[in-house]
């Protein structure tokens, strides 16, 4: 026999739950909107690398069509997190620009200003969140091919 206390438990641990995935999802969506129009109006001052090699990408990035194209995919997906029926576009949006920043700090810059850590985690829990959203768009995607 299931008792009332059993349900209750389990409503409030998905309502933390979803609580929780929303603080994360926001969380992630202003820190990409916040680092994308820095890119713009640089009111966060950046210090650069210390690894010559990692000085040398920076500085190309800097000055090519790179720099502009990231910032714009940082700030539309980062707006596109906060929409429930975009959420997922977002997630795919900011996934190749995760995975530089963590290629980039693993093979130059490890250490670093430390803050890369912060949209990385965050990236990490929002997929653990929709995995299951995730695997159900793969297989419809698959199915269609």
């Amino acid at each position: 026999m299931i008792s009332v206390f059993s349900i209750q438990n389990k409503l409030e641990t998905n309502l933390m739950k979803n609580i929780f995935e929303k603080i994360t999802l926001w969380a992630l969506a202003i820190v990409m909107v916040i680092f994308g129009l820095n890119k713009f109006f640089g009111f966060i001052p950046v210090e650069p690398p210390i690894d010559p090699i990692a000085q040398s990408f920076m500085g190309a990035m800097f000055t090519s069509y790179l720099f502009i194209v990231v910032a714009l995919v940082e700030i539309v997906g980062g707006i596109l997190l906060t929409i429930p029926k975009t959420k997922l576009f977002g997630w795919l949006i900011l996934l190749p620009v995760i995975f530089n920043i963590v290629a980039f700090h693993f093979a130059h810059d490890f250490i670093g200003n430390g803050f890369w850590l912060l949209p990385t985690l965050l990236f990490v829990i929002i997929t653990y969140f929709q995995f299951g959203i995730i695997k159900k768009s793969y297989k419809l995607w698959i199915n269609i091919r």
